[in-house]
Formats: structure tokens, sequence, C-alpha cells
């Protein structure tokens, strides 16, 4: 994988990594999540069918 593949795919899981924390603590509900999840699947390039999702 490429540099910038890798570098996504780490900022992706950090940041919902944070969100599921989030939902953990009843702080957003699961539609929240959801839809969170889709903004950052497109701003890092992450496929819906990604493993690392």
């Amino acid at each position: 994988m490429k540099n910038e593949t890798v570098d996504n795919l780490f900022r992706y899981q950090t940041v919902m990594a944070w969100v599921r924390s989030l939902l953990e603590k009843s702080l957003i509900t699961r539609k929240e999540y959801a839809k969170i999840d889709t903004i950052m699947t497109k701003k890092y390039g992450v496929s819906s069918c990604s493993i690392f999702r």
C-alpha cells in the first residue's frame, strides 16, 4: 500500500475510535454514528467494503 493510503486508513480508524466512544457514552445516536461514518469514509477514501472499517 502507498503511504498516503496507510495514513488515510490510520486517520479514519483514529476518528472512528473516538466516534465509537461517543456512541458508547450515549452522546450520539446510532443514526448519527452512521452519518459520521459515511462522511469519514468519503473524506479518507475508505471503501464501504473495506476490511479496515
